[in-house]
């Protein structure tokens, strides 16, 4: 089966999208897409679409003759917290935790890290590549990446999460262990996972005071680049509540 490419756009009538202005140079310059050529569009708020591609200028491309989707949002959040890795790492993260069904993605600068590691031109980054990841995988929903200066501020954005877990590999529990327990819940679940170096005795004493619970993955110590991925597969896996 042939792959159709999907685009964000913005829906200006009836049948009738527009590319946004980043996506016409993709369509035309890097995927050289000829005219009425059939595309998906979509506006990262639940909503796709298939129709015909009509290239009106350099600069303007529609997509016409539309058959639109409406797609639910599941009533759970799904969200992974991890420390802020060497600026590669991150990169490499963002793609498949978006594409294993991760809906929030928050990055925290651990103490003794440089700052520049969640400054503003890597939050745009990450965004970017957030949404080439839900054009690769056709979510209908945008992926939240949100960065912050220290764990405590991180902490406090997921306040409201009813399921709050720390990875560490001591912990008596597991993830399979625990699943029974989110069955048929709503609201939020979010994954802690610590950078290069775990978490400091700080951090996790701060996470435990938060309500976070210690869940290990398996029996052995994993990289946080390994563990971010595990943990959403995991996560993904976990029944979609409407």
């Amino acid at each position: 089966m042939a792959h159709t490419y999907r685009f964000f756009a913005k829906k200006l009538s009836q049948g009738h999208w527009i590319l946004d202005d980043e996506e016409v140079t993709h369509a035309l310059k890097v995927l050289r897409l000829p005219d009425g050529e059939t595309v998906e569009v979509m506006d990262g708020q639940g909503v796709t679409g298939v129709g015909r591609l009509q290239i009106d200028s350099k600069s303007k491309v529609s997509v016409t003759e539309v058959q639109e989707f409406c797609h639910p949002r599941d009533s759970w959040t799904r969200a992974v917290l991890i420390g802020a890795l060497k600026p590669g790492d991150v990169d490499d993260l963002i793609a498949p935790l978006v594409e294993l069904g991760v809906d929030r993605i928050l990055i925290y600068r651990q103490e003794d890290t440089p700052k520049f590691r969640v400054a503003d031109s890597a939050s745009e980054r990450w965004q970017r590549l957030v949404q080439s990841a839900l054009k690769q995988s056709k979510r209908p929903w945008s992926v939240a990446v949100d960065a912050f200066d220290s764990l405590s501020d991180a902490l406090g954005a997921v306040s409201t999460f009813e399921h709050k877990w720390i990875m560490l590999p001591e912990a008596d529990e597991d993830l399979i262990g625990i699943q029974a327990s989110v069955k048929g819940d709503r609201g939020g679940i979010v994954a802690l996972i610590g950078g290069e170096k775990g978490f400091s005795a700080r951090e996790e004493a701060a996470a435990k005071a938060s309500g976070f619970k210690p869940v290990r993955l398996g029996p052995w110590v994993l990289r946080a680049r390994t563990a971010a991925p595990a943990v959403a597969v995991f996560l993904g896996m976990l029944p979609r509540v409407k």
